[in-house]
């Protein structure tokens, strides 16, 4: 398959005119130029923009099917939901539960991942965060991080643990957060009242991300810093943000942005089950959530989460930060699956998947979706 007359984005620049080639559900060449070869199996883009496919690592459901008692079908009802807003992979996002509720996420997912190419794995969100910043987390369920605990989600999920958001305050977190990420886990500091001390003295044990970040954690304060202060002094750390305009206000992403750069920052919708769907009222881990001014809200009043799509939040970055298309393309995928080690996605180049989003020149609207070369929209 050819996929020709298009502005490719690239991990280092912009081919203003070129073409990919796609054999095998990889992407073979990628050329500048015009395509002069044969017309078959040959498609135009109209000088509109390829970028690699999105890649959400926290989204909690979709489609009105939330991942903590969706079934293997609904898995992909989800998965199918979410080609329509560019999300090529994605991590399916638990709540803090119970273990045995948790357990059954594991194994559900470990047998849907099999028939589900865009399914990477599981994010566990929780049970091991802070009671101040539970957020829409169901208190009743908060917990010590485990490694007992971990050891046996692990063994149910075949592996499939790829990213924990945890508290790193708590008790027996920084040889939990050493355990995880020896065993190929991505630790991230979220819900959490942690000290700036407290993160730098987590990273060496592996701490590598934050998590909606300015959401449910330590802020910046001159006297008092705290996760966000981390978030923007330390490298080491990956930085996720929900981009909705809601969760954090738009020139406080422009900020951020400017001070973490192009190559930490990840966007994430952290969206609902109610996303995709017309029903105004939904559950959410046994608690109550109602649709408002375009985000989701706990019935008590707190946010519970958001409603946002992949697409949409890659055009409210351009237009909060004023980013480039490389800049975009990092935030939205590239720098998601180097988090995650996934080294054949994330960007266009020879022998990565042929995941690819085409957006308008003119405006960044989404056209169409391709997973591994099928287009899925």
């Amino acid at each position: 398959m050819i996929l020709k007359n298009a502005k490719i984005v690239t991990e280092k620049k912009v081919i203003e005119n070129g073409y990919l080639v796609i054999q095998n559900k990889k992407i073979t060449k990628v050329c500048a130029g015009t395509y002069q070869g044969e017309d078959q199996d040959v498609y135009d883009m109209h000088g509109n923009i390829l970028m690699p496919g999105f890649i959400d690592l926290h989204i909690h459901g979709s489609g009105g099917y939330d991942f903590m008692d969706a079934n293997e079908e609904q898995l992909q009802t989800i998965a199918n939901s979410l080609y329509q807003e560019g999300t090529t992979s994605f991590l399916a996002t638990t709540l803090t539960a119970d273990i045995k509720s948790l357990l059954r996420v594991c194994r559900t997912v470990a047998k849907a991942k099999k028939h589900i190419p865009s399914l990477l794995g599981i994010h566990l969100e929780g049970p091991y965060i802070a009671l101040k910043y539970k957020g829409a987390q169901n208190e009743k369920f908060i917990a010590d991080p485990s490694i007992e605990q971990l050891e046996k989600m692990i063994k149910a999920s075949k592996k499939n643990i790829r990213y924990i958001t945890l508290a790193p305050e708590k008790e027996n977190a920084l040889p939990f957060i050493q355990y995880a990420t020896e065993h190929g886990i991505v630790c991230s500091a979220g819900h959490t009242d942690a000290t700036f001390a407290q993160v730098q003295q987590a990273i060496p044990y592996g701490l590598a991300s934050t998590t909606h970040t300015h959401n449910a954690m330590s802020g910046h304060h001159h006297r008092n810093p705290g996760v966000v202060t981390a978030s923007f002094y330390f490298d080491e750390l990956h930085t996720e943000m929900i981009l909705d305009g809601i969760h954090v206000n738009k020139d406080v992403v422009k900020t951020f942005y400017k001070i973490v750069g192009q190559d930490r920052f990840m966007i994430v919708t952290d969206s609902l089950s109610g996303k995709h769907t017309n029903e105004d009222h939904f559950m959410l881990g046994g608690l109550d959530v109602i649709k408002k001014d375009g985000a989701a809200y706990l019935t008590t009043g707190p946010l519970a989460g958001s409603l946002l799509t992949m697409d949409q939040a890659v055009k409210n970055l351009a237009q909060f930060a004023d980013i480039d298309l490389i800049g975009l393309a990092k935030a939205s995928s590239t720098n998601q699956a180097k988090l995650l080690k996934l080294k054949d996605r994330g960007m266009i180049a020879r022998n990565k998947k042929a995941d690819l989003v085409c957006l308008d020149k003119d405006n960044l609207t989404l056209l169409s979706v391709y997973k591994e070369g099928q287009k899925v929209k």
